[in-house]
């Protein structure tokens, strides 16, 4: 049986780099198939899309728990939750735009009202899927599935979380959405990863310097606060602490991004950049409130 403790999932360290050379289809089949080997009740519920997502093991261990719905996303919604209320733990992996646009009347009804335990996981998030044209584009697939009540929204920032995230949910079955988008192999959590429920976590931190500094003559202060352009020049004031909530596989991008603006901030001025990576879209953690008010810039990136 799986292991439904209190304690949660967590990914050890070689499991983390071998997920980092995986695509998140190959990363959902792989949990799927480990999932498989102890729990006799799990079900992967799909519309159509089920030969891309690396599914050979789990098929092999469950061949009655993969259910084939077709091009028909409505009716994945209802069979996936007939099944969850049945007491089988259903995953429903498809087309992010489809599984919450074309059937938002079945998950308002079957997951919000009902409460039916299926994990809703969408693939090709955002403007992954831009080559298919814009009907294939999930831009608004967050906006949408944050006003289901009582539906749970996760935005995994790596592999390794996205992994986490859906043994999480296989513990613990509930309402939810996973969104997928391409990680491109970029790994934040090498040393392995235990879930965290609060799903807000600083991945990076620009370190705090010197409160007196003096460039071609220009003094500078913790209360004055300037930037100094390559000729020594004071412009516009910089901030004391700028953050950073990035959510999705951008986070990675954003990291980078802001070690990029740390090094080009020319003087030793104490303003520091810090980014969070945010899993939990809803609910959001209190924890959020705590950094927002101890930031005087705060930027979100999705």
């Amino acid at each position: 049986m799986l292991d439904r403790s209190l304690q949660p999932a967590c990914i050890s360290a070689e499991e983390s780099q071998m997920l980092a050379g995986m695509n998140t289809k190959e990363v959902f089949g792989w949990v799927m198939g480990k999932l498989a080997e102890d729990d006799e009740l799990l079900t992967v519920a799909v519309a159509d899309y089920g030969r891309r997502l690396n599914l050979d093991r789990f098929r092999e261990l469950r061949p009655d728990g993969y259910i084939q719905c077709g091009i028909a996303e409505q009716n994945l919604i209802e069979v996936a939750s007939a099944c969850a209320n049945e007491g089988f733990h259903v995953f429903a992996p498809c087309y992010a735009t489809f599984v919450t646009s074309r059937t938002l009347d079945q998950i308002r009804v079957n997951l919000g009202m009902m409460k039916s335990p299926v994990v809703l996981v969408g693939v090709a998030a955002g403007c992954e899927s831009a080559a298919t044209g814009p009907s294939h584009m999930a831009v608004e697939d967050i906006a949408v599935t944050r006003t289901i009540p009582g539906l749970s929204v996760f935005s995994p920032v790596d592999n390794v979380q996205l992994a986490a995230t859906l043994m999480e949910l296989a513990k613990h079955p509930r309402p939810a959405y996973v969104r997928m988008t391409s990680c491109d192999g970029v790994n934040l959590h090498p040393d392995g990863y235990v879930f965290d429920a609060s799903g807000v976590e600083k991945l990076f931190e620009s370190a705090c310097v010197a409160d007196m500094a003096s460039v071609d003559g220009v003094a500078v202060t913790e209360a004055v606060a300037t930037e100094v352009t390559a000729v020594g020049t004071v412009s516009t004031p910089l901030p004391k602490r700028i953050t950073v909530l990035a959510t999705g596989a951008i986070t990675s991008r954003v990291i980078e991004a802001a070690q990029r603006a740390a090094e080009q901030i020319a003087v030793p001025v104490r303003t520091n950049i810090d980014v969070y990576g945010v899993l939990s879209i809803k609910p959001l953690d209190a924890s959020l409130t705590q950094i927002c008010q101890n930031s005087d810039v705060i930027i979100t990136v999705e």
